[in-house]
């Protein structure tokens, strides 16, 4: 059995004490995730690493610079496959305001759990915050299909991942996973 950690530094041990906090971040999430996760980057004294999990497209391989080549599940190969992603930079730099924390983005491709994941890996992030689902058919049906990106990391991660509650119900009331009365 796992010991009880009952003060800051048992706790801090857990934790890359230089890592920064990995917030994963889609476009359409309310902005309590990215202000949460610069909370606590502020909190912990660390950066903030904005990632992005583009799932139309994957991972193909690497340039011979080290940049990452993205392929498209998109049929049409006229299309353009590069996303854009300067809502990116604009969202991170609104949650970052003036609390001082130092934040860079990243773009990845594929399924998300996994790559973000692959991105606390590599930044050895001390911890990755994320968010609930968003209500809805889709987003239901997503999660059915491929599971909930923050149960994966949840189980896949060594490192502390908190999940930001989207759309909190009020005691008493339907969970999504409950079926309607």
């Amino acid at each position: 059995m796992t010991p009880v950690r009952e003060t800051r530094e048992e706790f801090e041990i857990m934790l890359n004490p230089t890592g920064p906090v990995l917030i994963g971040v889609t476009g359409e999430q309310p902005e309590d995730v990215p202000e949460q996760g610069i909370a606590f980057a502020k909190a912990f004294g660390r950066d903030a690493v904005f990632a992005w999990v583009d799932t139309t497209q994957y991972t193909s391989g690497f340039m011979s610079d080290g940049t990452v080549a993205f392929s498209t599940f998109d049929p049409d190969p006229a299309s353009d496959s590069r996303p854009d992603v300067a809502w990116l930079e604009e969202r991170a730099r609104e949650a970052v305001g003036s609390s001082g924390v130092q934040w860079t983005t990243r773009v990845g491709a594929g399924q998300p759990a996994a790559v973000l994941g692959a991105i606390a890996d590599e930044s050895d992030a001390s911890m990755i915050v994320v968010g609930t689902r968003e209500p809805g058919f889709i987003a239901g049906l997503q999660e059915f299909l491929g599971g909930s990106v923050a149960a994966h990391l949840a189980h896949t991660q060594s490192r502390p991942v908190i999940v930001i509650p989207l759309l909190p119900v009020s005691k008493g009331g339907r969970v999504p996973w409950e079926p309607e009365a």
